[in-house]
This record gives structure tokens, C-alpha cells and sequence, in this order.
């Protein structure tokens, strides 16, 4: 957790053995985003939309910022009220990527966003590995970080 300006925001840095062309395909690709995360569609220009299918339901939003491949950002409605996203990736020296990912809402604060923003990142590490995540909406891994960031919160 940071604050950037005052606010509150739940930050992951991953360091990614990928290109930044190959992070951004990962993270605005609907068939690689439906393998780690959630199916997800958008409009490549800021103003654009941006929808996604979760298990057959669909919200959908607007994105705020793309700069491909630097940074995209989003929001839209779904459970829990609106959320928001920034995802920023910058080249490393070993051609590899460092991966800034912000949650800003809904409360960046609650341990479950945090599991399962820190869930799917790892999952999307596989996808980038080569490897096909499990389908699966929830696993031993993500009941693990759940149970950890709760600790860490208490």
C-alpha cells in the first residue's frame, strides 16, 4: 500500500522475464487476459471501452489512458461499485519488464483485492512463461494469499 497525492493505492511491482510488447499482448489481448485473469476487451484509445466477461456476466467502462506499450489505464463498474486500474510497464536492462500495477477502487486497503490482484499477476507470470493457468476462479494458492493478506491487515 501507497499513498500517491494523498490517496490510498495497492501496488504490485513485478519484475517480468518478457518484452514490453509481449507484457502489453498479455495485458490487452482478450484471449490472454481470459487465460489469467478475466476476459477483456477494449477499445485501443483513451475515451475507448473496455468490457469484460466474468463467468458469463459483462461490465463494462472506459479507458483513461493507453500508451502502448507503457501504460493503460481503466475503469468500470462491477461488483463492489467502480473500479480503477493503472497498469505502467518499463523495459529492464536484461530485456525484460518491470510490470507497476495500481488498484485504486474500489478500497485499496480491503486484504481481498490485494489477494486476488497478487493471484492473477502470478498467474499472469505463467501465461508469460509459457505455461495455460488452471480455469479456475479460486485454488489452494489464492485461499493461501487470502489468509495472508488478512494477517497482514489485522
Amino acid at each position: 500500500m501507497i499513498e500517491l497525492d494523498g490517496v490510498a493505492v495497492l501496488r504490485f511491482e513485478r519484475s517480468l522475464a518478457a518484452s514490453p510488447e509481449q507484457v502489453w499482448a498479455a495485458v490487452t489481448e482478450a484471449d490472454a487476459t481470459d487465460a489469467w485473469a478475466f476476459r477483456m476487451t477494449l477499445e485501443r484509445r483513451p475515451g475507448g471501452t473496455v468490457e469484460f466477461d466474468v463467468d458469463g456476466e459483462t461490465s463494462s467502462g472506459d479507458v483513461l489512458a493507453y500508451d502502448e506499450p507503457r501504460v493503460l489505464e481503466y475503469a468500470w463498474g462491477g461488483p463492489g461499485g467502480r473500479w480503477h486500474v493503472c497498469l505502467m510497464i518499463d523495459e529492464e536492462g536484461d530485456g525484460g519488464s518491470l510490470l507497476t500495477f495500481d488498484h485504486l477502487a474500489p478500497d485499496p486497503r480491503d486484504p481481498d483485492f490485494a489477494a486476488g490482484w497478487h493471484w492473477h499477476l502470478d498467474r499472469l507470470e505463467q501465461w508469460l512463461a509459457g505455461e495455460r493457468p488452471a480455469q479456475v476462479f479460486s485454488d489452494a494458492h489464492f485461499d493461501e494469499l487470502q489468509r495472508l493478506y488478512s494477517l497482514a491487515e489485522g
